[in-house]
């Protein structure tokens, strides 16, 4: 899974960012809460972008929101201001906060030629966020969007204190609280409880930041399983995304670890994560879809298997899981909800190869766990 609940498109040189409101303190996630994610604030807010006041044209960053933005017009909107000379743009779910708010995960926010809402993977109405390189820039490419869209943007504006892009995404992550005694630290922070198990990430595409609560349930289920397990030789971490499960089990005591990913961001993404954090000569990457026989851990040699995917993926690829997994090793599958229809799916087709099968539930979601049986695949 990669990192998409703010998913910028971008194209060329464009680089697209996620913008949230900085925290000042560890995020504590070790008890189900709701996850509130808003678009950073803005200065004068209110204010029209067609009522720019010339004060502002000598702030280094300006940025304009477009409000309620139509499904079908995002695409469109996010490439007129790329095109016109936004630096960047980001979407997020208008409805926000509210009860309304919808969870939309995918790589491919803007899919070409969508045929549906769940194609598409965006929401039905969108704040859509565009940075410029001044507010002259930023008027006249609202004046093109509104030109070539027919319609009249609702638009408000403000300006960021920096115009360096790195620090403003930087400024939007802070160490977030798994459990007691574990914590997800971007590597630019200092560890928050040096006595902890600090998982060190460089937050970026690949999804896994421990905002999620599929990345906390399975972390926590990593946490309690080795314990209870002991020595561990070998952890596979299937839809590896940023490494965090893997390179979690080995700062939390395993031996050895594979992380498998079909995307090769993800992959990268992984191994600069494992540099962080010590443990490079213990983690093996494999780019692709893990049906290679020569991939470590394929022939029944994992003390545990972990994906942290979606539905669809979990449930063809049982075979595929039960023949990484030894017998008596353990398994956890996450990105799926917590339902008859998933959760309840997931347990019904894994009673074949997997006993003990409980359910993790967090917000919603939904982490399924168990222990290999002896049972062929």
């Amino acid at each position: 899974m990669h990192l998409r609940a703010l998913t910028a498109l971008a194209r060329a040189s464009a680089s697209a960012i996620v913008v949230r409101t900085p925290r000042a303190t560890a995020l504590d996630v070790s008890r189900p809460a709701r996850r509130l994610t808003v678009t950073a604030a803005a200065s004068r807010r209110d204010d029209s972008i067609h009522n720019l006041d010339a004060q502002y044209d000598s702030e280094p960053a300006p940025f304009v929101v477009v409000k309620r933005v139509r499904r079908d017009d995002v695409g469109a909107l996010s490439d007129i201001f790329l095109s016109t000379g936004a630096s960047s743009v980001s979407t997020t779910d208008a409805d926000l906060g509210t009860q309304n708010e919808k969870e939309i995960f995918s790589s491919n926010t803007f899919k070409e030629a969508a045929s549906d809402a769940e194609t598409s993977r965006v929401w039905d109405s969108c704040d859509v966020q565009a940075y410029f390189p001044s507010h002259d820039v930023a008027r006249r490419s609202i004046e093109t969007a509104e030109e070539i869209l027919g319609v009249t943007l609702d638009v408000t504006h403000g300006s960021s204190k920096s115009n360096d892009w790195v620090q403003v995404v930087k400024d939007s992550f802070t160490p977030t609280k798994i459990t007691e005694g574990l914590y997800i630290v971007p590597d630019w922070c200092d560890n928050v409880d040096p006595s902890a198990v600090n998982i060190v990430l460089e937050p970026g595409i690949a999804f896994g930041t421990g905002e999620h609560p599929t990345t906390r349930m399975c972390l926590r289920w990593l946490k309690e399983t080795l314990a209870r397990r002991g020595e561990t030789e070998l952890v596979v971490d299937f839809g590896c995304g940023s490494g965090v499960l893997a390179i979690g089990a080995l700062v939390m005591g395993a031996k050895h670890a594979v992380g498998v990913d079909l995307a090769e961001q993800a992959v990268q993404s992984a191994i600069d994560n494992a540099k962080l954090n010590g443990v490079e000569d213990r983690l093996v990457t494999m780019l692709g879809d893990g049906t290679d026989a020569g991939t470590p851990g394929a022939n029944a040699q994992a003390d545990i298997v972990v994906a942290n995917i979606l539905i669809g993926p979990v449930l063809d690829l049982e075979e595929l899981f039960a023949g990484y997994c030894k017998p008596g090793g353990s398994i956890a599958l996450s990105g799926i909800l917590f339902s008859e229809e998933q959760s309840g799916a997931v347990v019904e087709k894994y009673s074949k190869h997997f006993t003990q099968l409980e359910v993790y539930e967090e917000d919603g979601w939904a982490c399924v766990h168990g222990v290999r049986n002896h049972e062929k695949v």
